[in-house]
């Protein structure tokens, strides 16, 4: 062993020392170790670490030091593990980065596998990181990150990594919560990046000296995916943040918010357990108003654009559903072609089905999905569930372990946890549930699952399918979507298409709005607060109630608090159906149905949108018109599918959507000419020359002419024109 010092720099013991520690720690044992400056020269015998005074070696002296060096106890090997490591952190911060790469690089999707939780060039940033790196500043030994399943708590744990590469404070070890425990994990690392024998105890030793040294960076060790139920991890993290361990060495854990009162919470269910009171808790959700603005920059500097409108889809705020929508494109052959920008739709759309269908082939796991959605379906429809659990499921796909056990065996149920497609927890009603990781096969599989029940009931009685269809709509997350999809799926099935009265049932099952008598009593679910009751009063007031508080919702001048809006289902249904062009045989002869219906539903006198959980993304910018009803303000951008269709038909016809438009101008419906003007505006500023050209010829002529039969929505706007023309 060679150890080769600066020309000049005088050589020392701590020199001869770290030699010996390398050369004891080969396999095999380098019997001598040489220490030179150029100038000069040191040579020590390993074994027992004495100098040999420059004396020239016979056979049989060198045959005796390299026996001797053979014969080094074990104990040697560890105390020069533990002398490299303390004198050189960079040798272990290699090393433990190194593994945070291989574990991290182990769980990144490939262009054929989109199970895993890790896409190579996508990593959203969160708030919730540097809120886990404030608490690791502040000294505090435990953090947990919680969260409902897929909203990106694995990665806050990789962005983690990353922000502590080039940190001289910090060195992140990142594990997952099902491998081999973290002391094991740490013994491992040096074996396999370093060829250092380590058994666990030594690792364990080394750590504990490692905890309390003043110079080295902090080890946080990021445990992804934790479960209450692993009882020997959670043992062990228990140590790690016991007095055992020092300062130096800090937890930062990923569980699932319903079940981190299972983890911090003590056996006796008062008190807390060790681990709940050294824990600071940093809460995950749905990408903040920042936190979308920066994805849409980080798929802007990857050429791949929102249209305007995006930021108030509620969907869009889901990770798993940003990476879906981008997975594809930056897999396409297209993108390698700089010229190339992709420009994702507003909203959630068909092309979601699409796109999952085109990725997920695989025969094994479509199988294993349909059962999946024959269980989820199953659930849907159960009224006996826990009332937090379905009003929860109404936004994510959660079933019950006792219901899916009814369709798939155990060995199945476990293989899919294994692989990452299910994410096994304990609800907060106290149900054991899986949440379902790849949820857009998951929509797939119902959406077809949908369509053979619609099938069979439209031969019978149309009106009765419409109005079941409507129903499965409105009990399962996307349900407009997938029963949108379930619509062609059926009418593909048969090769015969769909009847002509069902989309005559949906199409007078028009959304109504309804008064709420003093008295009622509802529930809804927030992701901020769970489960949320609300009662409404003689004075039209309502009182909230969650989490043991209440609050009164005071009715404002103008306010119509007690007016609620139903049977809205089917024309979002119909929205979705009338983005791609189709056709139905009436009266024998083949038409489209497509520029019908948007003539129909683009009429509806209410903003036409799926409601949500948060009060943010229910609202938008819009205009009360009276005798007219609300229309949506074009500065919001489109944010109605049926505006999106508007959108699509017109991008796809261009000339030959004249007599559509002319036609829905002459209707007399402000909100279908105002849905018509967006969706112009729009053709204008992103689509081909041509159908720019004509779009602004349709606003300046019909549109225009149109409106002026309407109140007019922006005076102020008006007045400033008229000003500057003047």
């Amino acid at each position: 062993m060679l150890e080769l010092k600066r020309p000049g720099l005088p050589l020392t013991a701590d020199d001869e020392a770290q030699g010996l520690s390398y050369a004891r720690v080969l396999n095999p044992m380098a019997p001598l170790v040489v220490v030179s400056n150029g100038h000069d020269v040191r040579i020590i015998r390993t074994h027992d670490g004495g100098s040999l005074d420059g004396a020239t070696l016979s056979e049989s002296q060198f045959t005796g030091i390299v026996t001797a060096a053979a014969r080094v106890a074990r104990a040697d090997v560890a105390r020069a593990i533990e002398t490299l490591m303390g004198t050189n952190p960079t040798i272990w911060r290699q090393a433990v980065e190194q593994v945070s790469a291989s574990v991290i690089g182990e769980l990144t999707s490939t262009g054929s596998d989109h199970s895993l939780p890790f896409e190579s060039n996508f990593l959203l940033k969160r708030k919730s990181t540097i809120a886990v790196l404030a608490h690791l500043a502040a000294g505090d030994r435990l953090v947990l990150v919680e969260g409902p399943p897929l909203i990106g708590k694995s990665s806050v744990l990789r962005e983690l990594v990353e922000k502590t590469r080039d940190d001289e404070n910090f060195v992140t070890l990142f594990l997952e919560a099902g491998g081999s425990g973290v002391i094991q994990s740490l013994a491992d690392a040096f074996g396999r990046e370093l060829a250092w024998p380590v058994t666990t105890a030594e690792a364990r030793h080394w750590l504990i000296q490692q905890s309390n040294s003043e110079s080295a960076p902090a080890l946080v060790i990021a445990v992804d995916g934790f479960d209450p139920g692993m009882s020997d991890l959670r043992k062990e993290l228990t140590d790690l943040t016991s007095s055992s361990f020092g300062s130096k060495v800090r937890v930062v854990v990923s569980v699932d918010d319903s079940a981190t009162d299972l983890l911090t919470g003590g056996a006796n269910g008062r008190s807390s357990s060790p681990l709940g009171r050294r824990a600071k808790r940093v809460p995950l959700g749905h990408l903040d108003d920042d936190e979308f603005r920066a994805a849409v920059q980080n798929l802007g500097n990857r050429r791949i654009y929102f249209m305007r409108g995006a930021n108030l889809a509620r969907e869009l705020r889901f990770p798993w559903l940003l990476r879906s929508m981008m997975s594809d494109i930056l897999a396409s052959p297209s993108y390698n072609n700089p010229e190339f920008m992709a420009v994702l739709p507003p909203l959630l759309s068909l092309g979601l089905i699409g796109q999952a269908r085109m990725r997920f082939r695989d025969t094994e796991l479509r199988y294993l999905f349909k059962e999946l959605a024959e269980a989820f379906m199953d659930e849907a429809w159960d009224r006996k569930r826990p009332s937090p659990l379905i009003l929860e499921s109404l936004g994510v796909f959660l079933i019950r372990r006792k219901k899916l056990a009814s369709r798939l065996g155990a060995t199945q149920i476990a293989d899919l946890i294994a692989r990452g497609y299910l994410r096994a927890t304990i609800h907060e009603s106290g149900e054991a549930v899986v949440a379902v990781r790849l949820p857009e096969l998951l929509a797939s599989e119902l959406a077809d699952r949908v369509a053979v029940e619609l099938s069979r009931r439209s031969r019978t009685n149309p009106s009765d399918a419409a109005e079941w269809l409507a129903g499965a709509a409105s009990n399962i997350p996307m349900g407009d979507v997938i029963c949108a999809q379930a619509v062609f799926d059926a009418a593909m099935r048969d090769d015969l298409g769909l009847p002509w009265e069902l989309v005559v049932a949906l199409l007078e099952d028009r959304p109504a709005r309804d008064s709420l008598s003093p008295g009622a009593k509802l529930a809804m679910f927030s992701e901020e607060t769970g489960r949320v009751d609300l009662d409404v009063r003689e004075d039209g007031s309502i009182v909230a109630r969650a989490g043991g508080r209440e609050t009164l919702i005071a009715r404002e001048d103008g306010e119509d608090l007690d007016t609620t809006y139903s049977n809205f289902h089917s024309w979002l249904i119909l929205s979705h159906l009338a983005s791609i062009p189709s056709g139905l045989d009436i009266d024998g002869e083949v038409e489209r149905i497509d520029p019908i219906i948007l003539l129909e539903v683009g009429s509806a006198d209410i903003v036409l949108r799926q409601p949500g959980p948060e009060m943010q993304f229910n609202s938008v910018l819009s205009h009360d018109v009276p005798g007219a009803g609300s229309i949506v303000c074009h500065q919001a951008g489109i944010v109605e599918a049926v505006t999106y269709a508007m959108f699509r038909y017109l991008r796809r016809e261009g000339r030959n959507a004249s007599a559509w438009l002319e036609e829905a101008c002459r209707r007399g419906s402000l909100p279908l000419v105002h849905r018509s003007m967006i969706a112009l505006q729009f053709l204008v500023e992103s689509g081909p020359e041509d159908h720019a050209a004509f779009a602004t010829e349709m606003l300046d002529g019909p549109v225009i002419e149109a409106m002026k039969r309407f109140p007019t929505l922006h005076p102020e706007a008006s007045s400033a024109a008229s000003s500057s023309g003047s």
